[in-house]
């Protein structure tokens, strides 16, 4: 039990002192890096930006500091003979770096759990305070589109001239309504713009329109919903199944019909960084309706679990490697092996994040083929090293 406290104080104390380096550097070399960007910005916006950015830099450098950690608390105890004794005492070496283990699972489940509440908000908001126009060009947050369908459900369609996400408005719009594949129910309007309630009923109450009886009835057909598209300037017709069509002129028409939000025509979060789990997979079904592409989202999506099992399989790598001594290899060795190891698997998590998102590989073993294989690999290396 005692070396057990020995032990986990030491890693906690080179955890916590590489993690503050680790954070440091990586904010002076950004701020370095985007040096000309804060010239031309106030302090408010640098400060909002590393505090939106701290969360994703601490889910970046987690596994890093791990390895780091491990290597230079356990190897040094290693290096000293400490572990040695521990085993010549009777004690097994998987039992002995068991509290660094349940530690790095700890960090694992910390990370999942970052991953789907802080991070979401904070990418988003990062990404939004650094869209300069250098950025825009090397990755373009789209805010609105020109000449786009949008298939909303097998039942209804929808058409615009252009859209835009700023200001949740459209222009020549055109939605269809299918009823058992027979076209029941079409609208022609010149704008569409998505308004509160209150708002609309204030705006229909100053022009009665002839399609709505009563605010009455108005109210039966809103619902308990807080906002509704608006539709203006245009036509409702309507196929009944005899043949005939009845054409409504309207002004304003709230489109009590459909339960479609701004977002889901662009959304403002279009990385997965920027979503969790639940908003990704919500995503990927919207997409797929209007037939778009949807590997890289269905991508991110899996790695959102597939992810923070980086810091557990590194963290065994680094225990695998460093437990031991050994004297034909000291410690800088064994760092330089782990080193190598590291960033193979960083490259093969890009590679394969790649390869999933360009449809080489499914979305499945693109995002978790690299922690599969190098998971292997920790496992291989732990028994060998215990088996010694």
């Amino acid at each position: 039990m005692k070396f057990s406290r020995y032990l986990i104080w030491n890693f906690l104390k080179m955890f916590l002192l590489i993690f503050i380096g680790a954070i440091v550097m990586f904010v002076v070399i950004d701020f370095v890096g985007n040096i000309r960007t804060w010239l031309s910005r106030g302090m408010e916006d640098v400060v909002d930006y590393y505090a939106s950015y701290l969360p994703y830099i601490v889910y970046l450098i987690s596994p890093v500091v791990l390895f780091l950690a491990v290597i230079a608390s356990v190897g040094n105890m290693a290096k000293h003979l400490e572990l040695t004794a521990v085993q010549s005492s009777g004690r097994s070496m998987f039992r002995a770096l068991q509290p660094i283990l349940w530690f790095g699972l700890l960090v694992t489940i910390l990370s999942f759990v970052l991953s789907e509440t802080i991070l979401p908000e904070a990418n988003y908001k990062r990404l939004e305070i650094m869209e300069t126009n250098a950025q825009k060009r090397k990755n373009k947050r789209v805010k609105e589109k020109r000449d786009f369908a949008f298939i909303d459900s097998e039942k209804a369609s929808w058409f615009f001239r252009h859209y835009s996400a700023v200001s949740k408005s459209g222009r020549d719009v055109l939605l269809i309504f299918r009823d058992n594949a027979r076209l029941s129910t079409r609208f022609d309007a010149r704008r569409m713009r998505y308004e509160s309630v209150e708002e609309i009923k204030k705006i229909i109450e100053r022009r009665k329109e002839n399609l709505f009886p009563s605010m009455d009835s108005l109210s039966l057909l809103l619902g308990n919903r807080d906002s509704c598209w608006l539709l203006e300037n245009g036509f409702k017709r309507q196929f009944l199944p005899d043949g005939q069509i009845k054409t409504q002129k309207f002004f304003h028409y709230p489109l009590y019909e459909v339960s479609t939000l701004p977002e889901d025509f662009i959304n403002e979060r279009q990385t997965g960084d920027e979503m969790n789990s639940k908003e990704v997979k919500k995503r990927i079904e919207v997409l797929r309706r209007s037939g778009e592409d949807t590997k890289t989202l269905e991508t991110a999506f899996h790695f959102k679990y597939a992810s923070p099992w980086t810091n557990f399989i590194v963290l065994l790598i680094g225990a695998a490697l460093c437990h031991r001594f050994s004297r034909s290899g000291g410690l800088s060795q064994k760092f330089g092996i782990g080193l190598f190891i590291i960033f193979s698997y960083y490259i093969a998590i890009r590679l394969g994040l790649k390869m999933g998102e360009n449809g080489a590989f499914s979305p499945w073993l693109g995002a978790y083929g690299a922690h599969l294989i190098f998971g292997t690999v920790a496992g291989v290396l732990l028994y060998r090293s215990f088996r010694l």
